[in-house]
């Protein structure tokens, strides 16, 4: 293999690039982190949300089931008295009542989880992303490192194309989840 070597001001090229590269795979490690927090964080607000739904379809079942029962214990004629009859009315008909309410909030709860879900995966998404901008940031820094050893132009060359390439991918990453 032919190895051409760097002419001799490439030194301050390479640890000037080598430094530029370090402080934006810093940076790219930074935001890779705050991603995953921000995906997890939205991960548990679909859950929390999906189990407040939950909660309130139960109640709404419950609700229904009372409401059934006390329609059909009217229904039945079993009950004489105007004055039971009235109060059992009444009840029946707050029973419905809050149960549509109950349904309403944990549709709107679910329609949250779901929401807060998608959220997730998108955020997720930018942190695969970032990180794979941040790991080739970091072999970039590794390549340059290795042609100052070296004197080697070819991974000169390699690692600035490697590192423009994690920069472009840690750029799309923080873009991805807006």
């Amino acid at each position: 293999m032919h190895n051409v070597e760097a002419p001799p001001n490439a030194g301050r090229f390479v640890a000037a690039a080598t430094a530029i590269i370090a402080v934006l795979a810093a940076l790219s490690t930074l935001f890779t982190h705050h991603r995953s927090i921000l995906a997890l964080a939205a991960k548990n607000r679909a859950i929390l949300a999906q189990t407040r739904a939950t909660d309130y379809f139960t109640s709404y079942e419950s609700k229904q089931v009372r409401y059934n029962f006390y329609d059909t214990l009217l229904a039945s004629d079993l009950v004489h008295k105007p004055e039971v009859r009235a109060r059992l009315t009444a009840v029946s008909k707050q029973q419905a009542t809050a149960s549509e309410k109950d349904l309403e909030k944990a549709r709107a709860l679910e329609a949250q989880a779901d929401s807060d879900d998608e959220r997730s995966e998108t955020i997720l998404k930018s942190y695969e992303t970032l990180q794979f901008g941040t790991t080739m940031l970091e072999v970039s820094i590794i390549l340059l490192s290795i042609s100052a050893l070296a004197r080697a132009r070819v991974f000169v060359l390699v690692g600035c194309g490697l590192g423009t390439v994690g920069l472009l991918f840690f750029i799309f990453g923080l873009l991805q989840a807006r």
